[in-house]
């Protein structure tokens, strides 16, 4: 069973879910997790790789689960260094990196920045530098006033929504939120009622409203790519996108496939990394199994590009795969993770 652990990195006490004292000849694993989560998203990972001599750990991302808050500007190099830390604090010199969702984006730029300390790189469902229009919430976020409205008034419900079937009828619809789950239902088979009861709670603190913002509002710049190089588009440059009238969709730069690291366009790494995605990714259901890497625009592109030893593995789940799909992709990491 998975232990419950604190330790001080430079200017922040984190958290972190440890199991498995790991084997000789295997690096440890370290997660990452997506939001609006925490390190408990591991839980089925952390177990199967543990038991496979894995010595597995699970850190809550800065301001989020039971690791600090501190009100400040959020980077994507300042979350690279606090997982490098936390590597120099728990004693790890190399290991293998997991990432999904934001846990990914940070797995990117620790890759691209610390990447001679990660043996191997998988990644869940998340992206490296090119964000797809399709991202609705990603726009939103940089409209100043919407999210701390909505997160501070219907926190709770978010959560019950994207994880325990209830109905979003209620909430408000845009551009007070991106946000669309449907008409409800029963709770999802993959989630029981203390899993969604973990997920509320952890949550409801503000600190972590705070926190989410921060990450999207200044942690992802969106650029323009162009052929006379990449442009910065502002926060109420994107604010704007976000509240057009007629919607973003008529915006003129919405088709753009924005990319919030062009100063990490030259990382290539070349040990192996693995690429799992659900349907979330195309808006529908995707064969579980399929190998095919699939490219042509700047989101498909952006994984080859950086990972040229990388393969790819469908997953029939919508987004948050390690739950919905756990039997699969302890299955994938096993067997990716042997391989090395």
């Amino acid at each position: 069973m998975a232990s419950s652990n604190f330790i001080d990195i430079p200017g922040l006490r984190m958290h972190y879910l440890q199991e498995g004292k790991g084997s000789p000849g295997k690096d440890p694993v370290i997660f990452l997790h997506g939001f609006p989560q925490t390190s408990h998203q591991w839980r089925h990972q952390i177990k199967a790789l543990a038991d496979a001599g894995y010595a597995c750990f699970a850190p809550d991302n800065r301001g989020f689960g039971q690791t600090d808050k501190p009100f400040m500007r959020i980077s994507r190099g300042l979350l690279a260094r606090d997982i490098a830390q936390f590597m120099y604090a728990v004693g790890i010199e190399k290991a293998h990196l997991v990432g999904h969702d934001w846990g990914g984006i940070i797995g990117f730029k620790v890759v691209a920045d610390h990447g001679h300390r990660i043996t191997s790189y998988s990644m869940v469902d998340t992206l490296c530098t090119v964000w797809a229009p399709l991202g609705l919430h990603g726009y939103w976020f940089k409209a100043e006033g919407l999210a701390e409205e909505f997160y501070a008034n219907h926190h709770e419900a978010f959560i019950e929504c994207l994880f325990g079937g209830r109905s979003s009828e209620d909430l408000p619809g845009r551009p007070a939120s991106p946000w669309q789950f449907g008409r409800g239902g029963e709770r999802p088979s993959w989630i029981d009622a203390e899993d969604l009861e973990h997920y509320k709670k952890a949550f409801a603190d503000p600190g972590s409203h705070h926190t989410c913002i921060q990450y999207y509002r200044y942690g992802l710049p969106f650029h323009l790519m162009q052929d006379s190089g990449p442009k910065v588009l502002s926060e109420s440059d994107v604010a704007d996108m976000w509240l057009h009238e007629g919607g973003i969709e008529q915006h003129p730069n919405f088709s753009e496939f924005l990319d919030y690291g062009p100063e990490d366009h030259a990382t290539r790494f070349e040990k192996p990394a693995l690429v799992m995605y659900g349907g979330y990714r195309y808006g529908e259901a995707v064969p579980q199994g399929e190998e095919t890497i699939r490219t042509g625009n700047a989101f498909n592109d952006q994984f080859p590009k950086y990972f040229p030893n990388m393969i790819s593995r469908a997953v029939n789940g919508l987004h948050f795969l390690g739950e919905e799909a756990k039997g699969y992709v302890n299955e994938q990491l096993l067997a990716f993770l042997g391989a090395q």
